[in-house]
């Protein structure tokens, strides 16, 4: 059966644990607590939200269940623009509290996953027309920005931003239209994959007892005998069973006015969900040495053009949405002006449509509020409370995660106190600004670290720096896997570093259940691979069969539902 990464030991701030510390919790094992364990806390939602709540509170040793009604990441935390940073047009809103803390937010996860947090230059060009200049003409107002910005990290700054002649700017841009260029601003900010985000806090709360289940889904809310109770449905052909918690947490995202209604039919629309697109080109197009904003064709906004994993990613726009909550997509017309917004901004690249290697859209969980575009609506969260004693948190951004969910547990704790559920002393403050995700850092630098490892399993230093820049301190967990079979160190698709061994790992440690679990949010191949990973899903297959013991029958229907959902 798949399982959930124990690596983390009891010692908070432990690292690089060994391979035989990493013990196997089954998804059905956890599925079993739920039925008969009264939790301190039980937390809706598998995102970057939920998977923060639950690493918040059990650190704190309060006993915590998470349930997620598809696979973790897969919604809105696994199709962001990849920043962790602090947002520099909230500057222009006047949101310097927010911009202070996703600063600091961003300094705390350099140091505690710092290939989580990778730093990144920022090229801002300034032309003499403000329509081609991302944040506008006036470089004396984008200066004192960035000075504030600088300013507003404090100790914690990347890098001080600077002035680029127009010579300078073009070296790290080379297809960046000179036509008028004054010249560019460079500034810092960090690099993230998002969906490995998630499952590094997911497997970091399960390493601490929490009882985890993706495909578990949340289908009615009550009380039973006075215990908050949730109707959980195990979609993997499962029953349903009631899982008890004296505080449950509704961190859903964009669903959470579904979850709302559930505990209250008559619950108000609280959130306006704004859709983002972005767009993934081959990186060699631009070779772009650094990020760059670009202004976006037709909105009054900018585009982030970031080099992100051998590609280039585009995006993102900003507009309402009414549709499917659960698979917005980007429509032809909105690729398009992502493509026209590049191609204006790069002309010596020759940008066309059959350039693009995939798209993604993801969906923010804005609060409503009246007639404010969805540009002007705040992204700090807020936390609500119904009369049935639901919390609710929505809104928000990817790089505050820790603190919204610092803040969540804090009112649970209150919540517990107030009915003798626990103390405070049990409960202690956050602690999760010293947690080591993924393993912990390795000791050496990553080239170094990626040479050593390279001669000892046999594997070339390109293949072993992707392990640890994917896996951090557990990367040496993926190469073990080597010694059962040296077949594991195969390439899975040719120009791309992944191998057969990440696919075993993904289904012993980290709760893979199915093939787009593993092509989509362990890795990004689906976005990367100009094919979304149809090449190798057999291979994939036969690999998860023989982990999650399929039938040959299973095997082939899971073979088919991938390809069915990337061929449409």
């Amino acid at each position: 059966m798949p399982a959930i990464d124990e690596s983390m030991p009891e010692d908070i701030t432990a690292v690089n644990d060994a391979p035989s510390q990493l013990s196997i919790r089954t998804r059905a094992a956890n599925l079993e607590r739920m039925r008969h364990q009264v939790f301190d806390l039980a937390v809706i939602g598998g995102g970057i939200t939920g998977a923060g709540v639950a690493l918040d509170a059990v650190s704190r040793g309060l006993s915590v269940a998470l349930a997620e009604k598809r696979d973790f990441a897969s919604g809105t935390s696994s199709r962001s623009s990849k920043l962790i940073h602090g947002g520099l047009r909230y500057l222009e809103q006047f949101h310097f509290g927010l911009v202070r803390e996703s600063l600091h937010e961003r300094a705390v996860l350099s140091r505690t996953a710092p290939h989580l947090s990778k730093p990144l230059k920022f090229l801002v060009p300034i032309y003499a027309s403000s329509e081609r200049s991302p944040l506008g003409a006036n470089r004396l107002k984008l200066s004192i920005g960035l000075w504030l910005y600088d300013l507003l990290a404090g100790s914690q700054n990347i890098g001080r931003h600077r002035w680029l002649s127009p010579g300078e700017a073009v070296h790290l841009a080379p297809s960046l239209n000179r036509e008028g260029l004054r010249g560019a601003f460079v500034y810092y900010d960090c690099l993230t994959d998002d969906a490995r985000l998630v499952i590094e806090i997911i497997k970091a709360a399960a390493a601490r007892g929490a009882m985890i289940a993706n495909y578990a889904a949340a289908r009615g809310l009550g009380k039973n005998d006075g215990v908050p109770t949730i109707v959980v449905q195990d979609a993997l052909g499962g029953d349903s069973f009631n899982l008890r918690a004296k505080v449950v947490v509704n961190a859903t995202g964009v669903w959470s006015d579904q979850v709302s209604r559930l505990s209250d039919a008559g619950a108000p629309k609280k959130l306006r969900p704004s859709k983002g697109i972005h767009v993934v080109l081959p990186r060699e197009k631009l070779d772009n040495q650094t990020a760059v904003l670009i202004p976006s064709i037709g909105e009054s906004r900018f585009l982030f053009v970031i080099p992100w994993k051998g590609r280039t990613v585009v995006g993102t726009t900003d507009t309402d949405y009414q549709g499917n909550l659960d698979e917005p997509i980007a429509e032809p017309a909105e690729v398009i002006r992502v493509l026209e917004s590049a191609a204006r901004a790069f002309p010596a690249a020759n940008l066309s449509s059959a350039d693009v290697i995939s798209t993604f859209a993801g969906l923010r969980p804005l609060i409503s509020a009246n007639e404010q575009s969805t540009k002007e609506l705040s992204r700090k969260e807020e936390i609500f409370e119904d009369a049935t004693g639901l919390i609710t948190i929505t809104g928000g951004k990817l790089t505050t995660w820790r603190r919204m969910a610092e803040r969540v547990v804090d009112l649970a704790v209150r919540r517990l106190e107030s009915i003798g559920g626990v103390r405070r002393q049990e409960a202690r403050r956050s602690v999760t600004d010293s947690i080591q995700l993924a393993g912990g850092t390795p000791p050496r630098a990553i080239s170094e670290e990626a040479s050593l490892a390279a001669t000892e399993f046999g594997v070339d230093d390109g293949m072993a720096e992707h392990l640890i820049d994917t896996y951090g301190g557990n990367y040496r967990v993926v190469l073990e896997l080597i010694r059962e079979s040296s077949d594991l160190k195969s390439l899975l698709i040719f120009g791309l570093p992944h191998i057969e061994a990440e696919v075993i790992y993904s289904a012993r440690y980290e709760m893979t259940e199915t093939l787009e679990d593993f092509l989509s949010h362990r890795t990004r191949i689906s976005l990367i691979a100009r094919d979304h990973g149809r090449s190798s899903v057999k291979r994939v297959a036969r690999l998860l069969a023989r982990e999650l013991d399929w039938s040959k029958a299973e095997e082939q229907s899971a073979v088919d539902e991938f390809l069915r959902r990337w061929l449409e």
